[in-house]
């Protein structure tokens, strides 16, 4: 969709209360001056309007929904009677982003943050829709692309530059410090181009080992406080796999997640040649690594095949059907049949929620029922803290409590509630010499050069460097931020929400000491990376099946990519 599409779908009254919730949000915000006067002059219309004085925090009126859709209709009167405020004129950024919903409360933070820093109104809107790279140049050469275009690692911002539609934004940078000093390393080339910056990271993502604990103590297996090899892998896996068959008759896998794509990534291949015209995948150390990657199913008998996954499923040993889903590592390792599985920091959420059915929500609700309607002011301080956990949790478990409430789910756990949660912690990813490496890919946000409103797309760049940006993603747990600054703090990852018992790890050091060991993500403007995928899978998908060797699936890969990667050159 373009800009313009959007003025025609979205009718004023929506268009503009996302606007109006920002300038409540920043009123209480030390504010621009602009919006400091508007609500010296707006609080007098509002006693007029309502009968009562204005609050001593405009923005506690967003946390009642009838006193907001009140706040939003008084100030939607006094705009369209004030010169202090035009709401039928507000600017609107186009971002080709993808639908997850924590974009809706990004858009929101940028729409208060630009009130506050600019003391004017913008808004902004994601189109998921529009996010293919010829579909976007070929717009924006028609002046009808979006203002904001996400990329992805380095090749694909190459490719934005040399079509001409990104705008170079370094000397901006450099004065409102979003430079490519504030954020890691990794992000660099996918944010400049021949030294020149055209872009700010909107976020890092990458995949870290992640292991239950309660297996690890029942099987004797130290926590790792070291990067491991394949040796130690495999050793420590077949402690678990031979503890839990001898012991509980239980048929357990130490380790899934683990791919032919991503293991040779680790130990720093290369799959393109330094000009990214062509495929370098076939080399001795590919081939030595994806063997080790067949070895971890056939050989040493610690990762299974996917014959063997689903049947684990379908046996009941994840409590599910043997679809393709329930076999997945994902699944698995929440059922507890594997003991380690490599997964993103994006994980929390879905493993918060496990943990909230199974053993949360039930602990609390036993624990309220003995307590029962006690006077007792002790238990009445433990009821109304349990009480704030339960709503809580019941309404989005991203969502921060009260330190109060929090100590209060945490001393309402039985040892029976968490031996039912997922207690997990985390490791850097195995290597054949025991240090890790990461290919990190740099989801970027670049403003296209023909966009009618360039400025405002170079402010939502320096939005991407501030700390509430940072925070957000953090919080969300949406990977990591880009920018250290805002990355760490003394407790690990920074920010609220503390993550949930059994979840502490999720704020583990381990997330950012990734960024020592990280390479951008590897791409060609050649080749897609869908059409990439496409062509890779069914290689991959023998050497997994045991059908032929490393030796021929790293030829066979690179020659199909090169096959391809020549034809779309010529």
């Amino acid at each position: 969709m373009t800009a313009f599409a959007y003025t025609v779908v979205l009718p004023d009254d929506q268009r503009d209360e996302d606007v109006i919730l920002a300038y409540f949000a920043a009123a209480d915000q030390q504010p621009h001056d602009n919006v400091r006067t508007l609500f010296d002059a707006f609080a007098p219309a509002w006693t007029e309007a309502t009968g009562r004085p204005a609050p001593t925090r405009w923005s506690d009126l967003l946390d009642d929904a009838d006193l907001r859709a009140e706040a939003v209709e008084t100030f939607r009167a006094f705009a369209a009677s004030s010169d202090l405020v035009d709401l039928t004129s507000i600017p609107v950024l186009v971002w080709s982003t993808d639908d997850n919903p924590a974009r809706k409360i990004q858009c929101q933070l940028f729409r208060t943050w630009h009130l506050r820093t600019y003391g004017e109104p913008v808004d902004i809107l994601p189109d998921p829709a529009n996010r293919q790279i010829t579909k976007t140049i070929v717009q924006s050469l028609a002046n009808a692309g979006p203002d904001l275009i996400e990329s992805y690692g380095p090749a694909q911002v190459r490719q934005f530059v040399a079509s001409g539609m990104a705008l170079d934004v370094s000397e901006f940078a450099a004065e409102r410090g979003f430079g490519l000093d504030r954020v890691f390393p990794v992000a660099h080339d996918s944010m400049a181009v021949d030294g020149r910056q055209y872009a700010f990271p909107c976020n890092l993502g990458y995949t870290v080992m992640f292991y239950h604990r309660d297996m690890f103590r029942e099987a004797g297996i130290p926590e790792p406080t070291e990067p491991w090899t394949y040796d130690d892998l495999v050793a420590n896996s077949r402690r678990i796999i031979d503890h839990y068959r001898e012991t509980h008759n239980q048929r357990r896998f130490g380790v899934m997640g683990l791919d032919a794509w991503g293991m040779p990534l680790v130990e720093g291949t290369r799959f393109y040649n330094p000009e990214a015209t062509a495929s370098f995948y076939n080399t001795p150390e590919t081939v030595r690594i994806l063997k080790r990657f067949q070895d971890l199913m056939y050989v040493d008998q610690v990762m299974p095949t996917r014959a063997e996954a689903a049947s684990a499923a379908s046996s009941g040993g994840a409590t599910m059907n043997a679809d393709a889903e329930s076999a997945s590592a994902s699944s698995l390792f929440k059922n507890k049949v594997t003991a380690i599985v490599r997964d993103g920091r994006w994980a929390y959420k879905g493993w918060a929620e496990i943990n909230r059915d199974r053993a949360y929500l039930p602990a609390i609700e036993r624990r309220l029922a003995a307590l029962g309607d006690s006077a007792n002011p002790t238990a009445r301080t433990e009821i109304a803290a349990l009480t704030e956990a339960r709503d809580t949790l019941q309404r989005e478990v991203l969502d921060p409590m009260s330190e109060e409430a929090y100590a209060a789910l945490a001393a309402c756990l039985s040892d029976t509630d968490r031996a039912r949660m997922l207690d997990v912690g985390v490791m850097h990813v195995p290597s054949f010499t025991g240090v890790p490496w990461y290919e990190v890919g740099a989801r970027v946000a670049i403003v296209n050069r023909t966009s009618a409103h360039r400025e405002l797309g170079v402010h939502f760049l320096e939005f991407l460097a501030s700390r509430e940006y940072n925070e957000q993603i953090n919080q969300t747990f949406d990977s990591i931020c880009g920018v250290p600054a805002y990355c760490l703090d003394e407790n690990g990852i920074s920010g609220p929400p503390r993550p949930l018992p059994g979840l502490e790890a999720f704020d583990s050091p381990v997330f950012a000491e990734a960024m020592e060991y990280a390479e951008p993500a590897q791409m060609s403007p050649f080749i897609g990376d869908n059409i990439k995928g496409i062509l890779v899978a069914p290689w991959i998908e023998r050497l997994t099946n045991n059908v032929i060797g490393p030796a021929e699936t790293a030829r066979r890969i690179e020659d199909t990519i090169n096959e391809r990667m020549a034809a779309n050159i010529s």
